[in-house]
Parts: structure tokens; C-alpha cells; sequence
């Protein structure tokens, strides 16, 4: 797909998602049968109402709980896993430039949901999700601290509250430190311009495309919501100090893990390469007997052989040879190819081995073997997609059907 024919497909689908948002989270239900799973997904949406009437919101500190969901973020996805890769930097800058000149929301008659505003719905919710998710994190921290304020910020910034309470490994450490600095500066100068009008007696001013609109309001609004951010990265800095800290929790694992799901969405992979991810988590976090551990296990072997298998159309057109339809032949075609050095090879093989010996022909599974399967397995994907990166097949693995 060429740039511009993305760019204008892109704005599309941004200029609907202004009108009629798809951006939600849901709560994924944590074991049991399905009437407690019903149970434990409605007093997860309950809960999820309570948390938003507070600030700082609270960060949950397993972000499996709630699961991001959006139609037109899978449609933003399927434009960037159709970009040539040179290309995709741009792509990316120009939703970014959306926080900057995005067109005015007009105001509803009727009372909008979260992350809405004033009656006024936007797009930049969708944009701030996109960017975060699809390797736009740079662009996005840049322009944030650089755009003038207009009232789409209002549901901007709640939109980042809302991914730092649920899905605070999003960001890294060092990231963090970036938006606690972009949200302090919003704060400070919106601290600034609610003291300037109040000396002013301003209450007023056009919008356009929007009508009047309360300024005092909209400053105190985006100052409120950038100060609960800055508490928040302080929150979420701590966590991840206190989980390298503690025996036991492999923060760069985690972080890893992040980047693994980047790559499957920009690559246009199945989401159900992510979701068994997360189920693998799921099963090893909060298992309870030897049953839980195993289909943690089984979970992450599925993932291995998916991660081959949906790469391995793209690498055969680029590469040549036999395509290989199975597990083993597959790891012989990439050492022969030199996607992978013999070593390598041997280690994945093994890898797959001990998860299959150990956790899923028996019958159950010890914690320490889905622990070690699940590093390994997010390691070994994160490994293999840099390698197709190095080898400059990842146009072919994006341009893939």
C-alpha cells in the first residue's frame, strides 16, 4: 500500500471513529467456570465506572485483568501491516499530527461515555491507543508536549489515564519519566492560563466547529487529568523499581513481552497469537494446581508453532526453497536459509521439547517449568522477529495475506 492511499484510508477511519468511538476495555474473566466468569466480567466493568470517578486512578497491578478493544484500532493495524517499512515512520507521525490539527468534534445532544468529554467524543483516544501499541510511542510523547491545547485534549489525557491504570507495562520505566515530564508541563501551563482568566473573568471563548466553549472549564479539565498522570508515572516508576527488586519477577521479560505483541499487530498477524500469550500469563499467574500450569504450557507451544507458521509464507517468498508445513521442518528450513544459526536451531528445538515432555503430554505441570517456558518462549520471539528485521524480510512478512 502506498503512503498516501494509507494516510487517506487512515483519516476515514479516524473522521469515524470522531463521531462514533469503538475504543472500550473489557475485563478478562479469571478462571472458574462460566457463571463465575460472567460474574467476575460484570463486577470488572462495575469496577471499572468506580475507577474512573477518582484521580490519580489506580493502577492494576496485573494488567490481564482488562483487554483493549477497538474495530477501528484493527483497522489502523491492518493499514500499518500493509506499509512497507521505510514508510511506516511517517505513517506513524501523521496520526500523531492528528493531536495537533485534528478537526473540531462537534458537541452531542446527549451525554457521551468515557473517555468523552463536555458532550464532545474525539478520536485522539484511538490515536493515543494506535501509537502506544504499534511502535509510535516517540512520536506520540513528542507531540503531546508540543500541541496547543483544543477540547479533544480533554478525552486525550483521559484516555491516558485510562492505559496507565490498566495496562501500565505499555510504557517502560524510562518512558514514564518522558510523559510525567510532557504532563507536568501540561499542567503547569494550564495552572498558568486557569489564573490568567480568572484575573480576565474570561469564561468563553468560539471553537470552531464545536461552538462555545467553557475555557476555564477545558484548562481546569486537562490540568486535573495531566496532574493525576504525573501521580500516575511516579506509581508506575515504582512498580516496575519494586518488581526488579523482588526474586522471582523478570521486569525486562515483561517488557519484552510488550514488544513481541508490537510486532504481531504490525506484522498483521493473528490476534490469537497475543491471546494465547496472554492465556500462557493468565494460567501461570493466578494458577492454582498442576492442571492450570499445564495449560499454561500448552498455550505457549501453540504460540511457538503460530509465531513459524504465520511467518513462514512471507520468508519462503522472499527466500525460496520448500515451504515447510510442520514444526520440525520448519526450524531445518530456517537454519538452512540462515534465518536462524545452528545453535539457535538447537536451542528453540529443545525449548519446544521440554514444553511439550514436561507440560503437555503429561498430565500436569510443575509452576518452575510454565515460569521457564513462558520467559523463554517470549525471548525466543522477540529473537526471531529481529532476526527477520536483520534480514530485511519484514516488508514481505508485513505485505503477507
Amino acid at each position: 500500500m502506498e503512503l498516501t492511499e494509507a494516510i487517506s484510508s487512515a483519516e476515514q477511519i479516524l473522521d469515524e471513529e470522531r463521531l462514533h468511538p469503538t475504543v472500550d476495555y473489557e475485563c478478562l474473566p479469571q478462571g472458574g467456570n462460566n457463571a463465575a466468569q460472567a460474574l467476575t466480567a460484570i463486577a470488572g466493568i462495575i469496577g471499572l465506572q468506580t475507577q474512573r470517578s477518582h484521580r490519580p486512578r489506580q493502577i492494576i497491578e496485573q494488567p490481564t485483568w482488562y483487554k483493549f478493544k477497538s474495530t477501528n484500532h484493527t483497522l489502523l493495524c491492518a493499514i500499518l501491516s500493509r506499509l512497507t517499512v521505510n514508510n511506516r515512520a511517517a505513517f506513524l507521525s501523521w496520526v500523531a499530527s492528528r493531536i495537533v490539527v485534528v478537526p473540531g468534534s462537534p458537541r452531542k445532544d446527549w451525554a457521551v461515555g468515557y473517555p468523552g468529554w463536555n458532550n464532545i467524543t474525539s478520536e485522539l483516544p484511538l490515536v493515543a491507543e494506535f501509537l502506544v501499541r504499534c511502535g509510535g510511542k516517540p512520536q506520540f510523547l513528542r507531540v503531546l508536549s508540543e500541541a496547543a491545547l483544543i477540547p479533544e485534549h480533554a478525552p486525550l489525557l483521559r484516555q491516558v489515564e485510562e492505559i496507565v491504570a490498566l495496562n501500565y507495562t505499555t510504557f517502560s520505566s524510562s518512558e514514564y519519566e518522558t510523559l510525567s515530564f510532557a504532563a507536568r508541563f501540561i499542567a503547569s501551563r494550564e495552572s498558568a492560563r486557569v489564573e490568567e482568566y480568572r484575573k480576565q473573568n474570561a469564561q468563553e471563548v468560539m471553537w470552531p466547529g464545536v461552538g462555545v466553549e467553557y475555557t476555564l472549564r477545558l484548562c481546569q479539565e486537562v490540568q486535573a487529568s495531566a496532574s493525576a498522570i504525573v501521580e500516575q508515572c511516579r506509581k508506575a516508576r515504582y512498580l516496575y523499581l519494586r518488581g526488579s527488586l523482588l526474586e522471582g519477577l523478570n521486569l525486562e521479560v515483561n517488557q519484552d513481552k510488550t514488544t513481541v505483541e508490537e510486532y504481531i499487530q504490525r506484522y498483521g498477524f493473528p490476534s490469537t497469537l497475543i491471546e494465547s500469550l496472554n492465556e500462557a500469563e493468565r494460567f501461570y499467574l493466578h494458577g492454582t494446581t498442576p492442571l492450570d500450569f499445564k495449560s499454561s504450557m500448552g498455550h505457549l507451544r501453540s504460540f511457538l508453532e503460530s509465531v513459524h507458521r504465520e511467518a513462514m509464507p512471507a520468508l519462503h517468498t522472499r527466500l525460496g526453497g520448500i515451504l515447510p508445513n510442520r514444526w520440525g521442518s520448519g526450524l531445518e528450513y530456517l537454519e538452512q536459509k540462515n534465518v536462524l544459526s545452528k545453535a539457535e536451531a538447537k536451542f528453540v528445538s529443545g525449548l519446544y521439547s521440554i514444553i511439550s515432555n514436561e507440560g503437555v503430554h503429561p498430565l500436569v505441570a510443575e509452576k518452575e517449568y510454565a515460569r521457564l517456558a513462558r520467559n523463554f518462549a517470549i525471548e525466543y520471539a522477540l529473537l526471531f522477529f529481529r532476526k527477520v528485521e536483520k534480514l530485511g524480510a519484514s516488508a514481505a512478512l508485513a505485505a503477507h495475506p
